[in-house]
């Protein structure tokens, strides 16, 4: 089973089966130097597959999508954190954070 959330979801729960694949779609502009990146610890629980940025369909320079991709691996519960940021210019950059509890059956 694929479940997908957005930036909407963020602070919320939700459960899945091991196995499943989770996919995180989450508002990114990567001219302006902030980019996604998951902020937590790798865990046991969720494997991250793949992390891809779909671009706008028309323009050069629009806000497109990062799409994460997670595979539930165990049961347990995780908690998945990541951060829009200037990597290079640390935490102080942040601009806004997103964190999903996932109980993994």
């Amino acid at each position: 089973m694929s479940l997908s959330v957005t930036a909407a979801d963020s602070g919320k729960s939700l459960e899945v089966s091991s196995g499943d694949t989770l996919s995180l779609q989450l508002p990114e502009n990567p001219t302006t130097g902030y980019r996604w990146a998951v902020q937590s610890p790798e865990n046991q629980n969720l494997e991250l597959q793949s992390s891809e940025f779909s671009p706008p369909s028309s323009g050069i320079g629009g806000s497109g999508q990062r799409v994460f991709t997670f595979r539930a691996k165990s049961s347990g519960t995780a908690t998945l954190q990541l951060k829009e940021w200037r990597e290079w210019e640390g935490d102080r950059s942040i601009l806004n954070r997103f964190e999903l509890t996932v109980r993994v059956k």
